[in-house]
């Protein structure tokens, strides 16, 4: 798969891009006098649209093509960025009534989601068009470290321009997903499978995906809860002020990012570990992790239970992403991917709602709830192993 590698590159440019907004998130609340349970709608409203929008993107992938869809994903994006850095850094100097900024994010993060939802499923498809199924979880596991690495630059580097206004890194990064989309057209070939004439009609609710489906809601849940609660327990737990606890937050999920890239390339060397095994293991790490966080009282002891919980997270991101399309035929594996990937913005509609709400009865609670999430997980796939164990 000659294109892989920028393929790689188009996944690091683009979640850089979202990560760096998410470094900054507490303090754009906080300097536009909103309070923490705004800043978990804006994020929900993203997983809104990826909820809607995913299975479309995917079974649209199926019919049309890979390349079409992976553009105008990337491109909107791009949009969508643009317009949000234009109005914080706007609001910022003179901020506006607080409904209007309630609004005016809302509708920024829409248009970021209902875009970004595309590519996730529709990269997922192009390697399992291309690679075959004894190989698939090594090269989304190698994806998925593409994907951490945009975790380590986005926010390191989100943290640091945050210095120069909170608007700086929206700026910068929006500037990201149009190489994206320059590479896209350059390096991404038109056709590389059959084409399908006929779309696909794999329901939504498909047994077969129900573990997938499930280990992507969880995962994404806590790691959306992580994202969008960290900032303000960086202010609040360890008492910083907006703009250090910017540079600490970027510190911090660049710490995981890395992380992240250890774990999976760890995953994608292991090519006997079975998917649901997979989860099983992270799962464990990330219980612990996230019980670290949840009593922590210092930024370094924090940092180790993210880097902990984190190495489960590199196991179960691309064990949950393989098990989905090595259970459906070839013609299912776009809608299959973009299933997966809708359970996956179901948890960022419920993960921040159900968080920011919990901190505001207790910022340990948001993080003790991870923990519990994913002994669910652990449970689910033992039984799963048992019941069959060649998955």
């Amino acid at each position: 798969m000659k294109e892989f590698k920028f393929l790689m590159i188009i996944n690091i440019l683009c979640v850089s891009a979202m990560m760096a907004f998410l470094s900054v998130v507490g303090p754009i609340i906080r300097a536009l006098n909103l309070q923490e349970w705004h800043a978990g709608v804006t994020v929900s409203i993203a997983g809104i649209l990826w909820v809607i929008l995913s299975r479309f993107w995917g079974k649209k992938s199926d019919i049309v093509g890979r390349k079409p869809i992976l553009f105008m994903g990337v491109l909107g994006v791009a949009i969508g960025y643009f317009l949000l850095a234009i109005f914080v850094n706007s609001a910022i100097v003179s901020p506006p009534n607080i409904l209007i900024s309630f609004i005016i994010l809302i509708l920024t993060r829409a248009i970021i989601g209902a875009f970004y939802s595309a590519i996730t499923p529709v990269s997922n498809a192009l390697v399992a068009d291309e690679i075959d199924e004894k190989h698939r979880t090594s090269y989304i596991a190698k994806l998925g470290a593409s994907n951490g690495l945009g975790m380590v630059l986005g926010p390191a580097a989100g943290g640091f321009l945050a210095v120069y206004g909170l608007a700086t890194p929206l700026y910068t990064f929006a500037i990201l997903p149009l190489i994206a989309a320059f590479l896209i057209l350059i390096f991404i070939p038109k056709v590389r499978i059959s084409k399908i004439k006929e779309p696909s009609y794999l329901k939504i609710f498909d047994k077969r995906l129900r573990v997938p489906m499930l280990a992507a809601f969880l995962t994404m849940s806590v790691v959306i809860t992580s994202q969008v609660c960290l900032g303000f327990f960086v202010i609040d737990r360890l008492n910083m002020q907006l703009i250090e606890s910017a540079k600490v937050t970027g510190y911090i999920l660049s710490l995981i990012g890395i992380v992240f890239i250890v774990s999976q390339i760890f995953v994608s060397k292991l090519k006997d570990i079975t998917p649901t095994q997979w989860l099983k293991y992270g799962s464990v790490f990330s219980v612990i992790g996230y019980m670290i966080v949840s009593f922590s009282q210092n930024q370094w002891v924090l940092g180790t239970g993210f880097c902990i919980g984190t190495f489960g997270l590199g196991f179960i991101f691309p064990a949950f992403q393989t098990l989905a399309v090595n259970l459906v035929s070839k013609e299912e594996k776009g809608a299959a991917s973009g299933t997966v990937s809708a359970a996956q913005g179901l948890g960022m509609i419920v993960g921040p709602l159900l968080s920011t709400f919990l901190y505001k009865l207790n910022p340990m609670a948001p993080f003790l709830l991870s923990a519990f999430l994913f002994v669910i997980l652990f449970l689910v796939s033992t039984k799963e192993l048992k019941r069959v164990p060649s998955n």
